[in-house]
């Protein structure tokens, strides 16, 4: 009896492992869409340049080698709207209706919109086309963006910048200016790029404060991570703890010889049906049910746990034969 709880109790480890990794996946996703899908490495471009924002990403666009880059020029007086401009990378954001941007929207002549489904900016659709009044120019909508928790993401309104687009209304002293790609880490690509928009200096995004500085930052799942870890050491107890009777009985058994040893090959036999079907019909259910992101935690979860169920089970059983 004490085995089939043992089993049990592994089953339900596997599935509540499962559940917290899917837990800190959707916390981690939140975050990485109030991000607007931009990684931990963005980071924030001051300047005070009065250069336009057109003239800028035309300046960008003619520099050469550079690495993949994503810039969003935030209005400093509403962070809601940002104007955005792609080299190489699109950041994709979940699409309610519509499409997402394009390489090609980057190079047009005419600008597009995308509109988070909590945007404050009043939509006009005279016919089937959605248009936004921005800059006193109306603008079509291609899309709208939304993700349920992400607050940031859906009350924003992304425009698309073009070097081949007539100037902005707004300069780069009149936005924040955040860049996230591989220039970030590309120190000759991002001195490039610096230079174009004399940046004076540079600081991490954080996109919870309205000028983007640096605060102390939200839950990213973390505990979630913790309790993964305290499960795992939960298992191994319930290894040993199967291990406590069939020991008992290996250590009292009379056998010897070829006998005993196949006496021990079978206690080893149960011992392993006992923790590793509930491993295997847990990760089914897992698999089945539960929505993951991170497959591959998951998984080292399950080999690592897997292939330390096996060896105690076969030290515990080699240490009762050398005690004897």
């Amino acid at each position: 009896m004490k085995k089939i709880i043992s089993s049990i109790v592994i089953f339900l480890v596997v599935l509540l492992t499962g559940v917290a990794i899917s837990k800190s996946d959707s916390i981690k996703y939140n975050n990485t869409m109030n991000r607007l899908g931009m990684s931990d490495d963005a980071i924030v471009l001051q300047t005070k340049s009065k250069k336009n924002l057109v003239t800028a990403v035309k300046d960008l666009n003619n520099k050469k080698k550079i690495a993949s880059y994503q810039i969003i020029f935030f209005e400093k007086r509403n962070s809601d709207i940002g104007y955005i401009y792609s080299h190489n990378k699109i950041n994709k954001l979940p699409i309610t209706t519509g499409r997402y941007f394009s390489l090609d929207d980057f190079t047009s002549q005419i600008p597009f919109a995308v509109q988070g489904k909590t945007s404050d900016l009043k939509a006009y659709k005279p016919q089937s086309q959605t248009y936004l009044k921005v800059d006193n120019r109306y603008i079509s909508v291609i899309g709208n963006i939304g993700f349920d928790g992400a607050d940031i993401l859906n009350a924003q309104t992304l425009v698309s910048l073009s070097p081949n687009q007539p100037k902005s209304k707004y300069h780069l002293n009149q936005v924040t200016t955040v860049i996230d790609g591989r220039a970030v880490s590309n120190r000759e690509s991002l001195n490039k790029i610096k230079r174009v928009l004399h940046v004076k200096s540079t600081h991490k995004y954080v996109p919870q404060t309205d000028d983007f500085t640096n605060v102390e930052t939200s839950n990213n799942g973390e505990l979630y991570l913790v309790g993964i870890v305290l499960l795992f050491f939960l298992i191994v107890a319930v290894d040993f703890y199967i291990l406590i009777p069939l020991k008992y009985d290996l250590s009292r058994s009379n056998l010897t010889g070829d006998l005993k040893n196949n006496y021990r090959n079978g206690l080893m036999i149960r011992y392993l049906i006992y923790t590793l079907v509930p491993y295997v019909v847990a990760f089914a259910v897992v698999k089945w049910r539960i929505v993951i992101i991170s497959h591959s935690t998951f998984n080292l979860f399950m080999t690592i746990s897997v292939i330390i169920t096996i060896l105690i089970g076969l030290s515990q059983i080699f240490f009762v034969k050398r005690s004897e």
